[in-house]
């Protein structure tokens, strides 16, 4: 039942976009909660910004055809798909009005479909200011939707959206700053010409939030780099990121903001070794248990221990293996920032509770409830979007002295072989 009402909320959003324009805040009470669903939609874009002058910005939005609906009902007879994207920018921080807003058709023919689809949309934007992109993007044939947010800053001179990469043959834009050794790529600064980049490297942030439960948060910045270099803008030769860890470009030394990519190692944001699989654990078992599992010489032996324990018998076990790790794919896929999405607040309420029921969603912040909303039962975390120059995808709890998390019962549930579903608790 919630699949179909995230479906209908996108198709109504999308309706709602060739009426007229409407100052509000974006999407204060509309339930996106479908947004962290997997299979809540057939449709994923990626979308990057760079700012390619000093009047305007570039929007690139990619999707793969093959995620859309082709059929022969049209003139041609050919097998074709049909792809819209609506969108709205607001200005932030001066009452949300729309400043500017397009429908855009795309029709895709059936023999393209290894190939994605790339459109490239321009946004009239000021320097020292800050936008929303609400964008909806449809495939027509199976009125089907997904909405999406993309934040536009030109607030600083300088920051991760005035560069883009592409691959090593130059041929293709890189919409994913997470890569791993194997992909050869090259940094790009559109505005002017350079000689040479900097490049500061961080070790991976291993650190793990706090149970939601305690008034204490980690700190969400790397204070000092620990390695730096410099490298020719325009080398003959692609880069690669050799090991793991945080990389950030720059134009210079002193500078704090710049292009950053990370490389959280091979098949990532997937966990397909038993070595990749204990760390998540972290919000189950105990600091013992941890560390015991580490210093276990087979780390499969450590891992099936600690779920055939919990599970009680082997299948049961395997199903919370495969709840449990889904879960920290997914957190991966949503909410990696400069460190693995399992790693940050969201992950760890999303590898617990499991998606929200009802998610409301703001420029600055997320709003994720369990159980029925206003009621005894209901369960509430807020997430605070943070400025951070290594990432715009990082977001602190907001943690209060009468927070109820009910985060004993949800581990003590997972411990005895059961996925803690909080709307039935």
């Amino acid at each position: 039942m919630i699949y179909r009402r995230g479906i209908v909320v996108s198709f109504l959003l999308l309706l709602a976009f060739s009426g007229c324009k409407v100052s509000h805040p974006v999407s204060s009470r509309q339930n996106l909660a479908y947004l962290y669903r997997p299979g809540a939609t057939s449709l994923h874009p990626r979308f990057i910004v760079y700012h390619n002058s000093d009047s305007s910005s570039n929007l690139m939005l990619k999707i793969y055809p093959s995620e859309l609906l082709f059929n022969k009902a049209n003139a041609e007879d050919k097998y074709k798909a049909w792809l819209s994207i609506q969108y709205r920018s607001r200005e932030l921080g001066r009452g949300g009005a729309i400043i500017d807003s397009a429908s855009l058709e795309f029709p895709l023919e059936a023999t393209k479909l290894d190939k994605p689809f790339i459109a490239n949309i321009s946004l009239t934007t000021e320097p020292g200011r800050e936008y929303v992109v609400e964008i909806v993007s449809m495939d027509r044939l199976r009125k089907r939707a997904v909405q999406s947010f993309v934040f536009v800053d030109r607030s600083s001179e300088i920051n991760s959206q005035d560069f883009f990469a592409m691959d090593g043959s130059g041929r293709g834009l890189l919409f994913n700053p997470v890569v791993d050794s194997t992909v050869s790529f090259n940094v790009y600064y559109p505005k002017h010409t350079i000689d040479s980049l900097t490049v500061k490297y961080y070790r991976p942030d291993t650190r793990t939030p706090y149970p939601p439960n305690l008034l204490l948060s980690i700190p969400l910045d790397l204070v000092r780099e620990d390695s730096l270099w410099h490298i020719k803008a325009m080398a003959t030769k692609a880069l690669s990121l050799d090991k793991k860890g945080i990389y950030q470009f720059l134009l210079s030394e002193e500078d704090e903001k710049g292009y950053t990519m990370y490389n959280f190692g091979t098949n990532f944001p997937m966990v397909k070794t038993p070595e990749q699989m204990i760390d998540p654990l972290v919000y189950l078992a105990s600091d013992s248990e941890m560390d015991m599992m580490r210093k276990n010489e087979s780390a499969k032996i450590a891992v099936d221990n600690f779920w055939l324990n919990a599970g009680s018998d082997i299948n049961r076990s395997k199903e919370l293996i495969r709840i449990y790790y889904n879960r920290v794919f997914y957190a991966n896929y949503y909410f990696t920032s400069f460190k693995e999405g399992w790693s940050t607040d969201r992950g760890m309420i999303y590898l617990v509770y499991g998606p929200p029921g009802t998610m409301y969603k703001t420029p600055d912040q997320e709003r994720w409830i369990y159980g029925k909303e206003n009621s005894e039962n209901e369960l509430e975390f807020v997430f605070v979007k943070t400025s951070n120059p290594l990432s715009d995808n990082v977001f602190r709890l907001r943690r209060t002295a009468d927070l109820n998390s009910k985060w004993i019962q949800a581990v003590r549930a997972w411990r005895q072989g059961s996925v803690f579903l909080p709307e039935n608790d």
